[in-house]
C-alpha cells in the first residue's frame, strides 16, 4: 500500500502564519483581507442609524404641526356666534375641511384620531348623518384600541344612526358602549335608551331605564332628570321609592321648627 505524504511547502505563507495568531489578530487579519466588505457594513449601519434618527425627527415634527392645525380647527369649530347662524355654519364647514386636511396630511398621528372624531361631530352639525356614520365607523376600525374614547365615539355613532333613521343600528351602538367595561359614558347611554323607550310609548321600559340611571349612577348629572321623568311617568313608583322617601325626610328635617327648639333646650341644660 502506498502512502501519500503531505507537502507542507505548498501552503501559502499567510495561511501558515494565521494558524499561530490570537483571536484578536485573526479578526484584524479578516478585516485586512475583507476590507471592502467591512467598510460596506459600517456604512450600512451608519445609514440605518441616520434613517432612524431622521424618521424620528420627522414624526415628531409632523405631530407638532398636526396638533397646531387641530388647535386652529377646534377654535374655528367652537367659534359659532349664537346670533349669526350663517356664520356658525360657515365655521363648521371650514373646521370640517381643516379636520380632513389633518387626516390626509398627518395620518397615524395622535391628533388624527381626535380630528377624525371631531370631523364626525362636524358632519352631524352639517346634518350629513351618513358621512358622520362613515367617519365614526372608520374611527372604530382604526383607533378602537382607545377603550375610553371608544365609548364616546360609539355613543355618537348611535346618535348619528338615530338621526339617519336606523334605530336598530343605533341600539346596537349603544349596547356596545354598555358592554365596554372602560366606557365612562354609560349613564348617558342608559338615559338615551330610556328616552327612546319613552318616545316609543313603552312606559314600563322607559321607567326601568330611568331607574337604572338613578340606582347605578347616583352622582350622574342625568340622575336628577331621570328621577323627574320617573315622577312624571310613574308617580306611584316614584313616591314609594327609597330615594324619594329619603329626600322627603330630609326636607321635613330641614323645614321642621322643632329641631332648633330641641337643640336650644339641650344647650340650656
Amino acid at each position: 500500500m502506498g502512502y501519500k505524504i503531505k507537502d507542507l511547502g505548498n501552503k501559502p505563507p499567510m495561511v501558515e502564519q494565521a494558524q499561530f495568531l490570537s483571536s484578536k489578530e485573526r479578526f484584524l487579519f479578516f478585516v485586512e483581507e475583507n476590507r471592502a466588505l467591512v467598510w460596506g457594513g459600517i456604512f450600512l449601519g451608519l445609514a440605518v442609524i441616520v434613517a432612524i434618527v431622521t424618521l424620528s425627527w420627522l414624526n415628531q415634527n409632523n405631530q407638532e404641526h398636526a396638533w397646531e392645525l387641530e388647535g386652529q380647527a377646534q377654535t374655528v369649530y367652537l367659534d359659532r356666534p349664537l346670533d349669526d347662524v350663517k356664520k356658525g355654519q360657515e365655521n363648521i364647514k371650514k373646521a370640517s375641511g381643516m379636520f380632513k386636511d389633518i387626516l390626509n396630511q398627518y395620518p397615524g398621528t395622535p391628533s388624527a384620531g381626535v380630528s377624525s372624531f371631531l370631523l364626525g361631530n362636524s358632519m352631524i352639525e352639517e346634518k350629513n348623518y351618513q358621512g358622520a356614520i362613515d367617519v365614526y365607523t372608520s374611527w372604530v376600525r382604526e383607533y378602537g384600541q382607545n377603550q375610553i374614547l371608544l365609548g364616546l365615539v360609539q355613543q355618537r355613532l348611535g346618535f348619528a344612526y338615530l338621526l339617519n333613521g336606523n334605530r336598530e343600528a343605533a341600539l346596537k351602538a349603544f349596547d356596545a358602549v354598555l358592554a365596554n367595561p372602560q366606557a365612562l359614558n354609560k349613564d348617558q347611554v342608559v338615559f338615551e335608551l330610556a328616552k327612546i323607550a319613552e318616545a316609543d310609548e313603552n312606559i314600563t321600559k322607559a321607567v326601568e331605564q330611568y331607574k337604572k340611571v338613578i340606582q347605578e349612577f347616583p352622582l350622574s348629572p342625568f340622575a336628577s332628570e331621570a328621577a323627574l321623568r320617573v315622577k312624571v311617568l310613574a308617580p306611584e313608583e316614584a313616591k314609594d321609592s327609597p330615594s324619594s322617601e329619603t329626600n322627603d325626610q330630609s326636607e321635613i328635617e330641614k323645614g321642621s321648627p322643632e329641631t332648633p327648639q330641641f337643640q336650644d333646650k339641650e344647650e340650656g341644660k
